[in-house]
């Protein structure tokens, strides 16, 4: 019997492995499904499916209604039809974010596990999904297709090691060449824009280029030093991250063995506390850990971290906002595009789920009803689905929904 205290440490640190995740794809204006809402894995019992106790499951209702199960393939994200009312599988997944596709890709490919991953949307990706747009253009044959990303438009970590944990995630199932990473090292900034105080200005990558550059032009000399007292106090939120790859943690009663390989940077984190690792950065720019006070620094904080959450710095996880601040500035920092889109990192992570014969499949166009349990409520057991259909999950289920 493990410790209740391990146990929810445990989830702690993965917690906060997600939350890094978040800063390495970071988002426009929507975040990553599974970075606000935390993966949630639920242990089923052999209990059979006639004795269901439902919980209800918000979704969001497609305009038409799917009488039968939508599967993607592994060369496009197509669809295939049957009408079989139930399904039995070793994993469900309530999602196919990119938290639910890594999930039911290392199932499928590492544990050999038979995986559905039920999405209400008619693409895969979740916030981080692409889609095409075509027009008529008599110079092209008659018609022109654009690829437009609907999220994430900043990545960090896939090109180059230190890699972050979507490009592990892409490493151990044998799909790393699948995307091709572009890297560049800088993006442009519009301020006050088609108006007489437009300024137009670049961050660019590495180290001192930002503190020497933008920092010390537009924030002063004040600036700087509170930039790098912030840099030096939030180190040890990213060591743990640099030093901890994601793909160490593991579920279950003995999930604190392979982290022991890791001690150092285990005990770190361990130092830190759960509220530094698990919560928003309020208190490193407003108090007690630091204040910062210089008015161009901290809107620029804001800027960053709308970039990450959609949120001001203040309501933005500690653990992003520490990760961006170290990797932005690191030598050999670089920004990241994968050709084609992040519909590219989508379809590549769908052939994870896919590839194989264990059967496992990603399903769009499917609407969760409920999470069904025994009568006590104490076991999960599997899913119901909009349509009439049960998925009856032998071993789990992961909750990835947002």
């Amino acid at each position: 019997m493990v410790d209740r205290r391990v146990f929810r440490f445990q989830w702690a640190i993965l917690l906060y492995l997600f939350m890094i995740l978040s800063s390495s794809l970071s988002c426009y204006r929507g975040v990553l499904s599974f970075t606000h809402t935390f993966t949630t894995i639920i242990n089923t019992s052999s209990s059979s499916s006639s004795s269901r106790r439902k919980r209800q499951f918000s979704s969001c209702k497609l305009n038409r209604q799917t009488s039968c199960l939508s599967s993607t393939n592994t060369d496009s994200i197509g669809t295939s039809t049957s009408t079989i009312q139930e399904e039995h599988v070793d994993i469900a997944i309530v999602g196919a974010g990119i938290g639910g596709l890594c999930a039911g890709a290392i199932l499928n490919t590492l544990y050999k596990k038979k995986v559905g991953i039920y999405e209400a949307h008619y693409h895969a990706g979740g916030c981080a999904h692409a889609f095409n747009y075509t027009i008529k253009d008599k110079r092209e044959g008659g018609k022109l297709t654009f690829t437009f990303d609907s999220g994430p438009t900043i990545v960090l970590g896939c090109s180059r090691k230190p890699y972050n944990p979507l490009r592990q995630v892409l490493n151990a199932v044998g799909l790393s060449e699948e995307v091709e990473w572009i890297p560049y090292n800088s993006w442009g900034m519009i301020e006050y824009p088609q108006t007489e105080k437009e300024l137009r200005w670049k961050v660019e990558l590495g180290p001192k280029l930002f503190e020497e550059g933008p920092l010390v032009q537009f924030g002063g000399d004040e600036a700087r030093k509170e930039f790098n007292e912030l840099r030096q106090i939030t180190k040890e939120l990213v060591n743990g991250a640099i030093e901890i790859p994601a793909m160490a943690m593991r579920c279950g009663d003995l999930a604190i063995i392979p982290l022991l390989r890791y001690l150092p940077a285990l005990i770190g984190l361990i130092q830190q506390g759960e509220e530094a690792t698990q919560g928003t950065f309020k208190p490193y720019i407003d108090g007690p850990k630091y204040v910062v006070r210089n008015e161009w620094l901290r809107s620029w904080l804001d800027a960053l971290a709308f970039s990450l959450s959609g949120l001001p710095a203040s309501r933005t996880s500690a653990a992003a906002m520490a990760y961006v601040l170290y990797d932005m500035h690191r030598e050999g920092a670089a920004l990241d595009y994968p050709r084609g889109g992040l519909g590219a990192v989508i379809n590549a992570l769908v052939k994870g789920v896919e590839q194989g014969d264990h059967g496992s499949r990603v399903y769009l166009g499917q609407n969760v009803r409920s999470i069904d349990t025994t009568p006590d409520g104490k076991s999960v057991i599997g899913l119901s689905l909009q349509n009439g259909m049960n998925i009856i999950a032998k071993e789990g289920v992961i909750c990835n929904a947002s």
